[in-house]
């Protein structure tokens, strides 16, 4: 009898509850439920989405059973197999891994024996898809239970799961949940605390078929005018949003209504931290005068820090959108409809989460790609990501367009809003058709994806994602932008050793950063840029954000004695010696265009060498990307001024 056995054995015969610590693993296929399942037991922020590829790292939290004992909860990247061959660095070769070492290992740190149950999470709508992975596991020996999600929806689709019949069939217990039902805890708890107790478990049978256990289970049990009329729906939408012709406009539609949202629902917000902002910098020059210190707190930390954070609303609203959106099942229906044209471009279906992702954060997105098998694909996703635009370029686009474009409508900004977005798109797949053909050519692996059920998003996870991301942001602001911010003010605070002022000139004219923005100024004149704008693009690249933030302390600074104003304020009424505007519309379009292509994040980098474990390929993004965004900026500057354009 092994050590596990026996522990149990002298448990049970005792009457008392288990101590050791022991391991709770969720595996199952992609879009099974597994987060699901893990923030019901955990109480967890594990993000919940419709699609593959959601879960790139091992989520690991605790729980009491039922019995008393302590339990580490390990929600495992999607799996589809163990047996089939992958990279160790892919979701599966991930999840492979993590039950590989968890089999080889027969102590705990507290060195007692190590148990373990792995709970396999199955969509019951796609019962036979779930059960070949179950075959697998009874195969490998491991400690197996069942948990069938999704009941609500298989109910509304009039159909029922005989739960012990399927347990009967392939020799392991099988427990039906709901994620959204407070008795989803205590029921699967109950059944690991049973898994644990029982001394010898009959082996798990390993010689069913999937599809037959499947249709010998699975039953309809209603027939009412509902279950119809929900069923004829999601055909019918399904007939509409996944048309070869339909749908990708519908798509583009749907994404637009989004990016216009994110105006005209947060302008008033930014608004309103404007205001704050600027009679947070009133109070201070009221309470310590015009010394140093209150420039510093005012102009160093308010005018950076302050001014990104009039931002955050764009930030949070289109993280809601997205998640709605991809909890709906709507984006998954997106990997189907661009499959086609990912293919012509050297890529998948399965590289659209990831290129997805990229909008929202280009770090997580460059691990996401560990859901694409096939590696010269994967890297080149990771290539292009940083071509995406990602949300630490909305504040930077969010203050061209309130400068330059402030006069126009709404509908107008947003429209420039998408064409920023499919901009970055578009340049994406452009690198991605050249780079498939050059440095990663190869063929790609076909599409294989079940299409997920409609889903009423949960509240509870879109407010805990909206919350996050209002402190991700909120972090950033509070560290890394507030330290650099508090840096540049002092770069432009110090005068540069050897510099003469010209009389009456501003000081900040002969600042450290003053004096190497305008060295660089002959290289960045033919874009339209001035030492301002290149100190601000030295900021960026810490983080996109910075780019406002320093914008914000170089106005600060530069206009100390001024009455506080809105960045976007300053910058239309910025003047040159001569008394003719300082910037223009077209030197807005081109700092948009060089940021639409430019990878200024340092985050970003060291992803691409964390994944791609060689400083080559993050060297590789560092020069075409600068190379491509500094040509399209001098090209734009210089076409806007043959138009005619201000």
């Amino acid at each position: 009898m092994s050590d596990a056995a026996e522990t149990a054995r002298s448990t049970r015969e005792g009457g008392g509850a288990p101590t050791a610590e022991c391991t709770i693993v969720l595996v199952g296929r992609p879009n099974s439920g597994k987060s699901s399942i893990y923030n019901r037991l955990t109480g967890g922020n594990a993000r919940v989405g419709n699609y593959p590829g959601i879960t790139v790292d091992v989520l690991e939290g605790e729980v009491t059973l039922p019995s008393g004992a302590r339990a580490k909860i390990a929600d495992l990247p999607g799996l589809y197999s163990v047996e089939a061959a992958v990279a160790d660095d892919t979701d599966e070769g991930v999840a492979r891994g993590f039950l590989e070492r968890l089999r080889e290992r027969t102590k705990d740190e507290a060195g007692a024996p190590a148990r373990f149950v792995v709970v396999q999470v199955i969509d019951p709508t796609r019962l036979a898809l779930g059960l070949r992975l179950t075959r697998e596991l009874a195969r490998a020996k491991l400690p197996l239970i069942v948990a069938l999600t999704h009941k609500d929806i298989l109910a509304s689709e009039g159909r029922a799961v005989d739960v012990t019949r399927l347990g009967d069939e392939i020799g392991v217990p099988v427990v039906l949940v709901c994620a959204r039902d407070d008795d989803a805890k205590p029921a699967l708890l109950a059944a690991v605390d049973d898994r644990l107790r029982d001394l010898d478990p009959p082996p798990p049978h390993a010689g069913f078929d999937p599809a037959a256990v499947a249709r010998h289970v699975v039953h309809d049990v209603s027939t009412s005018d509902a279950t119809k009329r929900s069923r004829l729906f999601t055909e019918r939408l399904d007939a509409v949003l996944l048309h070869p012709v339909i749908g990708p406009f519908l798509f583009v539609g749907i994404m637009a209504l989004v990016f216009a949202a994110v105006f005209l629902v947060a302008d008033p917000v930014s608004g309103a931290f404007d205001t704050l902002l600027g009679l947070a910098r009133g109070g201070l020059d009221r309470l310590l005068g015009k010394g140093l210190v209150a420039s510093f707190l005012a102009d160093g930390v308010l005018a950076g820090a302050g001014t990104v954070l009039a931002f955050m609303p764009q930030i949070v609203i289109l993280t809601i959108a997205l998640e709605l959106l991809e909890a709906s099942g709507y984006l998954a229906r997106g990997a189907f409809l661009v499959d086609r044209l990912l293919r012509l471009l050297g890529l998948s279906g399965r590289s659209f989460l990831p290129l997805l992702m990229g909008h929202a954060c280009a770090i997580p997105a460059i691990s996401a790609t560990r859901v694409v098998r096939d590696p010269r694909e994967r890297l080149t996703a990771i290539l292009v990501l940083p071509l995406m635009t990602c949300a630490a370029r909305l504040p930077t686009y969010a203050l061209v367009l309130a400068a330059f474009f402030s006069g126009r409508s709404a509908l107008f900004r947003a429209c420039l809003f998408v064409g920023l977005y499919f901009s970055g798109i578009f340049a994406a797949l452009v690198a991605s058709f050249v780079l498939r053909r050059t440095a990663t050519r190869g063929k790609s692996l076909p599409l294989v994806l079940e299409m997920p059920s409609y889903r009423l998003p949960q509240p509870s996870v879109v407010v805990r994602t909206a919350l996050g991301a209002a402190r991700r942001f909120l972090r950033d602001v509070g560290t890394t932008i507030v330290i650099a911010s508090a840096v540049l003010w002092t770069l432009l605070t110090i005068p540069m050793p050897g510099v003469d002022r010209d009389p009456g000139a501003p000081e900040i004219e002969s600042s450290v950063a003053a004096t190497v923005g305008r060295a660089i100024e002959p290289v960045t004149r033919p874009a339209g840029f001035d030492w301002r704008i290149n100190v601000g693009l030295f900021g960026s690249f810490g983080a996109r954000e910075l780019m406002v933030a320093t914008m914000g302390v170089v106005y600060g600074v530069e206009d100390a004695e001024d009455e506080p104003a809105p960045l976007a304020e300053k910058l239309r009424e910025a003047k040159r010696p001569d008394g003719t505007p300082l910037y223009g519309a077209r030197t807005g379009l081109a700092l948009l265009a060089f940021f639409v292509l430019a990878c200024q994040c340092m985050s970003t980098v060291a992803a691409i060498r964390r994944e791609t474990s060689s400083w080559r390929w993050p060297a590789f993004v560092l020069a075409y990307t600068y190379a491509l965004g500094y040509a399209a900026a001098v090209a734009v500057y210089q076409i806007g001024g043959l138009l005619g354009v201000g």
